[in-house]
């Protein structure tokens, strides 16, 4: 079985998917930050890495074909001061930055990179639109972000590695990110909408996210940018609903106020306040199928 090198898999996504691949026999190798104390996991072997020092251990690449690369400072983390948004932009850019130099310098035989990017590319605006991949980027801060984050991860195809860039929709599941913030207010009957609630939330269960990737990893010829989102449009007035809903709850409270997160996050509010509708064709068109295809079907309870 392959051998995956995974860089940023110590957060929510990262975490399940070391965990789905491992299931399947793949063997990871984890690039982590932190300290290395910790009993390895049966599959999984971890190897420091430190973007300050530009260093990585080089026992990572051994016998490595295939680097996923989840990094990258969490957007919604805080305010987008401008020591903030440098952070952001870093974290994404020189990761893959560091990478490409030792695979460059150390001439490592690389087949295969799947890189993150995200729905932001598109721009956080709500229009009728429905973007594919070959839309033309945003003008605000989160599509420069992706801008970047995606040169960053074409570079490595001047090394002749076949790249594959995922544009991801909010990955929902229960260990993590927007369900793990916004459920517990849901159990108490609490409506999570914001704004008007008319502005979609392209989204895709984490389940999905984790066989997309082994999808890809079957796929010789695979290349190219693809959005990983469902492909149900909601909107957030949708998402709450359906959040409400799983708990057997329902709410007669208004969403909250734009200007209210305004005031909280500044800039950043844009990405709760605005969404558009974005594109699933181009995946399923190469033979990718979605099993939690429905908001209803990625929250159901009965697995708790």
């Amino acid at each position: 079985m392959k051998k995956i090198l995974i860089a940023g898999g110590t957060g929510f996504v990262g975490g399940y998917l070391v965990s789905h691949l491992t299931d399947l026999g793949y063997e990871v190798h984890v690039l982590t930050r932190q300290s290395l104390a910790e009993p390895e996991e049966s599959g999984t072997k971890f190897f420091k890495w430190d973007l300050e020092k530009s260093y990585i251990d080089l026992k990572a690449f051994e016998g490595v074909d295939t680097i996923i690369n989840l990094t990258g400072e969490n957007i919604s983390a805080g305010r987008w001061t401008s020591k903030r948004r440098l952070e952001l932009i870093e974290s994404r850019v020189l990761s893959l930055n560091l990478i490409y130099k030792y695979i460059e310098h150390h001439a490592i035989a690389i087949d295969k990179i799947i890189s993150s990017s995200a729905v932001g590319y598109y721009g956080a605006r709500t229009t009728n639109t429905i973007f594919s991949e070959d839309a033309n980027s945003g003008s605000d801060f989160l599509a420069d972000i992706c801008k970047l984050w995606e040169k960053a991860a074409r570079q490595f195809e001047s090394l002749g590695v076949k790249t594959v860039i995922l544009r991801k929709g909010i990955v929902v599941g229960k260990a993590g990110g927007m369900y793990a913030k916004l459920s517990p207010l849901a159990r108490l009957g609490i409506n999570v909408s914001v704004g008007d609630g008319k502005q979609y939330l392209p989204w895709i269960d984490i389940r999905d996210l984790g066989r997309l990737y082994e999808f890809i990893l079957h796929q010789e010829d695979l290349r190219g940018v693809y959005n990983a989102v469902a492909p149900q449009h909601i909107t957030m007035n949708d998402f709450s609903y359906s959040l409400l809903k799983s708990f057997d709850k329902t709410s007669f409270l208004p969403n909250v106020p734009a200007f209210m997160l305004k005031l909280l996050y500044g800039e950043m509010a844009a990405m709760l306040l605005q969404g558009s509708r974005v594109s699933d064709e181009k995946i399923r068109g190469v033979g990718f199928n979605f099993y939690y295809d429905t908001i209803e079907a990625s929250l159901q309870r009965d697995d708790e």
